[in-house]
């Protein structure tokens, strides 16, 4: 299992999640999940296939700006970038993540999330191959799991 696997999964789960269906146009409208996820979140922990990610790794950052999403090494590398398409309305929520630049690129990643104030979690098939019904990964799943935490600015 390499980091840039684990970082590939959880931006592609973060990136379908920035994409959610628009707010309504009135003065006092609701908040979406995209408006939600704005901005910079530090890579708390990462699973794939039932395994952590080596706990003395550095964490990367993940940056939503509209329906973007761009992957940052600690040294500020980009590791991936593309764009996402959330559902709030599915339980559980889903995002399609489509990587354009880095690991994985020209795949789209299928995923669910669960947003709980600044924090996400989200798991991914990294392969795009079928959607993970639980925040959950298994030795041989294929699936990765991440936790992250919004940024302080």
């Amino acid at each position: 299992m390499t980091s840039r696997i684990l970082f590939t999964v959880a931006a592609a789960l973060l990136g379908a999640a920035l994409t959610a269906v628009p707010a309504t146009a009135d003065d006092k409208k609701e908040k979406t999940d995209l408006d939600l996820l704005q901005g910079t979140w530090k890579f708390t922990s990462m699973e794939q296939d039932g395994q952590p990610a080596p706990k003395d790794e550095e964490k990367p950052t993940i940056t939503f700006e509209k329906d973007k999403f761009i992957v940052k090494a600690a040294s500020l590398q980009v590791l991936q970038a593309g764009t996402q398409v959330l559902d709030a309305s599915k339980k559980p929520k889903t995002v399609d993540a489509t990587v354009t630049e880095g690991e994985g690129k020209g795949t789209t990643m299928l995923g669910i999330y669960e947003l709980d104030g600044d924090t996400l979690k989200a798991c991914f098939d990294t392969q795009g191959k079928k959607r993970p019904t639980e925040f959950k990964t298994t030795a041989g799943s294929g699936l990765m799991l991440v936790v992250l935490k919004r940024e302080k600015k």
